[in-house]
């Protein structure tokens, strides 16, 4: 399956806003030709339902998603939301109650909440920063709310600083939102305008502040007088400078947000007169999705920062040894990215970047190869490093992981088979990197071995 990428305005709407169209692929990974729309912003049915094929789309389902649409909505607008926070912030701190089952700040409709989960003498602090208030959400495939750590966080807004920025675009980055928002002297303060698909926000952040924003297929929940916000945000006056940081879903598709940050650039550019010239960006995703990034965006560079979180085990202080794998991408220059040297990071002169300490330079290769673990190794097979654990491959003639263990190499030859059965190389596992075979059918995964010893059992 593969997303269509395109402007979606005349596609049928979800309560996430426009779908986007989606085509289906064979189990030999060719394209079938069946096209159907799908939420942009959920990957799973069981978050949003709305399927469509492209055939099917006609006037009367229209009509019975708008009435879903319009039973999805927030029960207050956003200026509403506004008013009762200001009546909410009158209120003495004992009487300041916020209901977490409803995600609403409770005037005095308390009874209503006797048997939800509240949180009681709400101070000012935790108005300034809501998402101390929240219910954290962890779908990782929808609207997954990892924060931050501190560090990061103060990490970043000095990098802001020093790099001359006043003015910063947040997609799905409340933390650093909240934190500009409440620890920075007026003086010396970065503006910033969050967006984010969370409408709980617009309790505690007013129109100037916040917008709620689908980042997979650029829809302003609030309409044109949202993005008119942006947009208007995005004008640099006088010695003003602009810049995007995004955290989307590590689950999102990388396509349609790709698409949607160069819709975003035409805006900036549109607004300055900048002619051929990019916003600055910085997009905060794992490694391994390097590739994916640069296929549409090849201006990105990934620096070698390890983004750390608080509410995520293998990303935040019990990472382990190699760190988190999140990395920052941008098309900032590498060398003006200045890495905090407390942390292990130092500056490679031959490269002129800032790199981690395991990131060491590689003469063959001419640059810092490391990615990720372990100082990576150059094969003289493959011209190029590869990580420390692979081992290379005759038949497929590059390097692999050794996986000995799950039974799928021997003598350092990969037992799959080179092509698949009808001669194509499009039904690839990911787990060992051969053909004939998709991840979940892997010879060398622990549960199809367990099945296979039932069966033989049996």
């Amino acid at each position: 399956m593969e997303v269509i990428v395109k402007d979606c305005k005349s596609h049928p709407s979800c309560p996430h806003g426009p779908c986007l169209m989606f085509e289906r692929h064979t189990s030999n990974g060719v394209k079938s030709g069946k096209r159907f729309y799908a939420c942009s912003a959920c990957r799973d049915r069981s978050d949003c339902n709305f399927f469509l094929w492209v055939d099917d789309f006609n006037e009367n389902k229209r009509t019975q998603w708008e009435q879903r649409i319009a039973a999805s909505k927030p029960p207050f607008t956003h200026n509403e939301y506004v008013k009762r926070r200001i009546a909410f912030e009158k209120l003495p701190k004992h009487a300041r109650k916020y209901c977490r089952t409803c995600s609403l700040l409770i005037l005095t409709d308390s009874e209503n909440h006797i048997k939800h989960e509240t949180i009681d003498n709400v101070s000012e602090e935790q108005i300034r920063q809501p998402t101390t208030l929240f219910q954290t959400l962890e779908n990782k495939k929808y609207e997954a709310q990892y924060f931050f750590s501190h560090k990061t966080i103060e990490f970043m807004t000095s990098l802001l600083k020093k790099l001359n920025f006043t003015k910063i675009v947040l997609i799905g980055v409340p933390k650093i939102h909240e934190y500009l928002m409440s620890n920075e002297s007026n003086s010396s303060r970065l503006a910033s305008l969050l967006l984010d698909i969370d409408h709980r926000y617009m309790q505690f952040f007013g129109p100037e502040q916040f917008c709620q924003y689908n980042l997979f297929n650029n829809h302003f929940f609030g309409g044109k007088e949202s993005k008119k916000k942006l947009k208007e945000f995005l004008t640099e006056n006088n010695e003003e400078k602009v810049a995007i940081i995004l955290d989307p879903p590590f689950g999102g598709l990388v396509d349609a947000i790709c698409f949607t940050l160069q819709k975003l650039n035409r805006y900036w550019q549109k607004a300055n007169d900048k002619g051929s010239e990019s916003v600055p960006i910085m997009w905060f995703f794992p490694y391994f999705l390097e590739p994916r990034i640069m296929q549409n965006m090849p201006d990105l560079v990934m620096m070698d920062y390890k983004v750390k979180y608080l509410n995520h085990k293998k990303f935040g202080s019990q990472a382990g040894s190699v760190g988190s794998p999140v990395r920052i991408f941008t098309n900032i220059s590498a060398s003006s990215f200045v890495l905090p040297t407390d942390e292990g990071y130092r500056y490679c002169k031959i490269c002129q970047r800032y790199v981690s300490k395991e990131n060491q330079h590689c003469s063959k290769c001419n640059k810092c190869t490391t990615k990720h673990g372990n100082t990576y190794k150059h094969c003289d097979s493959c011209k190029q490093c590869v990580k420390n654990s692979y081992i290379h491959c005759e038949v497929h003639n590059k390097c692999v992981p050794d996986t000995k263990s799950h039974r799928e190499m021997s003598g350092k030859v990969c037992r799959c088979s080179e092509v698949d059965s009808e001669g194509e190389k499009s039904n690839k596992c990911f787990k060992c990197f051969g053909y004939g075979h998709r991840k979940r059918d892997c010879p060398g995964n622990s549960k199809n071995q367990k099945r296979k010893q039932k069966k033989m059992k049996r």
